[in-house]
């Protein structure tokens, strides 16, 4: 290609010598530097950025000329000027007129343009579409052919030789682009811009709850996740219509439903079908306001929100009609005719010799179904008078049309049902209480360290939920005790439930701890088996129990820093990690202040309510004992599961994050006493360097000072550590000089906490 300009190249492709590549690049039909028109009867001076032009010559041996615009127009006027073929001889020849295709629409610029500006803008996540087109050749060949738009140079070339529309110059960063894409593939699930919707179905008929602008329809609410944020009102319809015509369609499915009729409004009863369509709906919502070093910014966060299906009134109060009728029908059908005259033996033999069937009825504007087994007598003996008309509320069928069951199944489900099988002690074991319910949030780090009443988990700063806790307190079903707490199971049902996490839904199953301290009966010593469980005071137990939800709280952001660390390492990586990234995350919890009714302290005055217990409530981890693993101890930055063990890859994976956790804090601090399910991480330890804690009690007696001084000699890194996308500098455990193996350091003491989900308390 000429460096000053380029001409109007026709390529062959190998692969079909009958088709053709036409290319031009804008930049090159200006001179980049002033020169001298090659036409020998010319010779007139083109100035740097003017039109400068590539003629051929007819010898394909010879070298072109570089001429100016007027001369090239010259040039295209001349009738023995033409393009040299692709696939037939090099040599000239004169243009005919069945060489000449008829004329090309002009290029749509105003769409090159818009896909031009869509692939240099990044804050897009669509990639300009290809637009590939075919026409067919008027001398036999057949085939698509491909051009890349110029620009500018389109109102002289494309019109005149009637150049098709094919690719644009976006094609040209396909490689790299395609590069780009699969890296933000692999993490789409953190950056992606989705939303939530909680969808639901109600009619307009009937009474209305206050505050509701409906009546929910039977148990129909469903969620989807994921859902593009910038999706507009025709396909928020659709997910809606998909998600719950089949619910409903289900309930009834003989009904014939109007579902054009059907009505999708939103939390603020809009109706989404009056909004435009290729405008995004719930996007602008979206987006928030951010401060960041001093500066206010946009920071888009996913949300939730609620579409609703409705059902208009009319067509409801038919449907209901049409159950009615539907009911005294099959009740109709299933009633047996009425005789005044005495059974005869044949027609009662008849009878019991049918098998037992169940029937079932349910009550009005609830779908019934019938198995029972009509049972008529033959029609010469049925007078016609007999058949009594429907009634509204159906009437208990005679002892005629009920089939006897089994006498030997009658007889085991009367010694079954005769007796009350109740867990009595259990049942008094179970402790209900009246709570606060204060959760403990998930703040990133970046967050945290810009205000000053985020550094710890407040109280204060949180949302009080109201709500019941009914703790299971019987020893069989103790979940463990470690060594300052005790776990039992329970359920948490919060009166105003929030839309994700912990209490979102009634009867959570939660892990509730209390602190506690080991009460020997006098005159038995300390290392005695037998104590009893005693409970420190409510001023006491408070400080505990807040300074265990403090740890949790920062190791929840510390470990959403190392997947932050993980993912922009892996989006700028040349290539993927060899290994898979565990995801798992640490429990939902927060504490639950029980409060009680107290005496009055003067008779004949009203009650009052204080609190008089806490717990720390956290989400119970499935599995139970057989699942919980200790993966990595407060005392070591290695392993502490031998190599064959399960669960050995996962241990290797929390040390990595101890060693990204170190790096980030510059040596100040990492998570350590990983410990749960492969999921489900808890009772984690925050480790702080000596210089941060300065002889104070910081994060609890399981900060282990040493550790984190003594990180870089004890870590043995790992393939996760080693992995170059990472670029994490290796740590090497320091060598005995005598023996040559290395330092190992063990742990002394009983585990600080690991047992309160897989100890059994002895």
């Amino acid at each position: 290609m000429p460096s000053e300009s380029s001409p109007l190249v026709h390529l062959p492709i190998l692969s079909t010598p009958s088709m053709e590549l036409v290319s031009q690049f804008t930049e090159d039909t200006y001179a980049k530097e002033d020169r001298i028109c090659e036409r020998p009867t010319c010779a007139a001076k083109i100035l740097k950025g003017d039109p400068c032009f590539y003629i051929a010559t007819i010898d394909p041996n010879k070298p072109g000329r570089f001429v100016c615009g007027s001369c090239h127009l010259r040039y295209q006027k001349k009738a023995a000027t033409t393009v040299r073929p692709s696939s037939q001889g090099i040599g000239f020849r004169m243009p005919s007129t069945d060489q000449y295709q008829p004329p090309r629409p002009l290029p749509d610029l105003h769409g090159i343009r818009r896909s031009v500006n869509a692939a240099q803008r990044t804050a897009t996540i669509n990639p300009p579409r290809v637009i590939a087109t075919s026409h067919g050749l008027q001398d036999g060949r057949s085939g698509p052919i491909l051009a890349i738009p110029t620009g500018s140079s389109w109102n002289q070339t494309s019109h005149r030789l009637g150049v098709p529309v094919g690719y644009t110059a976006n094609h040209a960063a396909h490689a790299s682009q395609r590069e780009y894409w699969s890296k933000l593939s692999y993490t789409m699930g953190s950056h992606a811009e989705t939303i939530t919707l909680d969808i639901s179905a109600v009619h307009d008929a009937g009474p209305k709850r206050k505050g509701s602008r409906g009546t929910p329809i039977s148990n129909i609410h469903e969620g989807k996740k994921d859902i593009h944020a910038q999706i507009d009102a025709p396909g928020l319809i659709n997910i809606a219509l998909d998600t719950i015509l089949p619910k409903l369609l289900a309930l009834s499915p003989t009904f014939a439903w109007r579902t054009l009729e059907f009505i999708v409004r939103d939390a603020g009863w809009v109706d989404l079908s009056t909004h435009p369509a290729n405008r995004p709906y719930f996007y602008s919502e979206c987006w928030h306001t951010s401060k960041r070093g001093g500066k206010e910014s946009k920071v888009f966060k996913s949300k939730q929100f609620a579409l609703i299906v409705v059902v208009p009134e009319s067509q409801w109060l038919k449907y209901e009609e049409w159950l009615e009728k539907t009911e005294e029908e099959i009740h109709y059908l299933a009633r047996p005719l009425a005789r005044d005259v005495t059974v005869s033996p044949m027609i009662e033999q008849r009878h019991a010799d049918l098998p037992v069937e169940e029937s079932v009825t349910t009550s009005k504007r609830v779908r019934q179904r019938s198995d029972s087994i009509p049972i008529s007598a033959p029609s010469t003996s049925a007078p016609s008078s007999g058949l009594s008309p429907p009634h509204k509320k159906l009437a208990a069928g005679s002892a005629f049309c009920t089939p006897s069951p089994d006498r030997e199944g009658l007889k085991q489900a009367l010694r079954i049902g005769g007796t009350v099988n109740l867990n009595v002690k259990q049942l008094l074991d179970l402790q209900n209480e009246n709570v606060q319910y204060y959760p403990i949030p998930t703040r990133p780090l970046s967050v945290m360290l810009k205000n000053a009443e985020f550094l710890s988990y407040n109280i204060e700063t949180v949302e009080c939920l109201m709500g019941q806790l009914t703790i299971n307190l019987s020893m069989p079903s103790m979940l463990g005790a470690g060594a300052f707490k005790t776990a039992h199971p329970g359920w948490l049902t919060l009166f105003s439930p929030p839309s994700s996490g912990l209490g979102s839904r009634t009867r959570h199953e939660v892990a509730v701890k209390r602190a506690y301290y080991q009460a020997y009966p006098p005159g038995t010593s300390k290392p005695s088996l037998k104590f009893k469980i005693g409970h420190y005071a409510l001023a006491d137990e408070v400080p505990k129990l807040l300074k265990e939800g403090n740890v949790l709280y920062w190791a929840q952001s510390l470990l959403q820093l190392t997947y932050d660390f993980i993912d922009r390492s892996i989006a700028s990586a040349s290539e993927l990690p060899p290994f898979q990234i565990p995801q798992v995350r640490f429990v939902d919890g927060g504490l639950a202040f029980a409060f009680g009714p107290l005496p009055a302290p003067k008779a004949g005055s009203s009650m009052t309510s204080s609190a008089r217990t806490v717990y720390l409530v956290e989400e119970l981890i499935p599995g139970g004992k057989e699942e919980f693993l200790k993966y990595v101890h407060n005392v070591d930055s290695n392993p502490l599961l031998d190599e064959s063990d399960d669960g050995y890859d996962l241990a290797l994976f929390f040390t990595f994050t101890q060693h990204v956790q170190y790096v980030k804090t510059r040596g100040l601090a990492f998570i350590s006493d990983y410990q749960g399910s492969s999921e489900l991480l808890t009772d984690p330890q925050i480790l702080t360097h000596p210089t941060v804690t300065q002889g104070n009690d910081i994060f609890g007696d399981g900060n282990i000072e040493g550790a984190v001084s003594e990180f870089e000699q004890q870590h043995s890194c790992s393939y996760y550590c080693e992995w170059s996308g990472f670029g994490l500098r290796p740590f090497k455990k320091q060598q005995d000089s005598n023996s040559g193996d290395d330092i190992e350091h063990t742990a002394t003491g009983s585990d600080r906490d690991g047992a309160e989900h897989g100890a059994i308390f002895e």
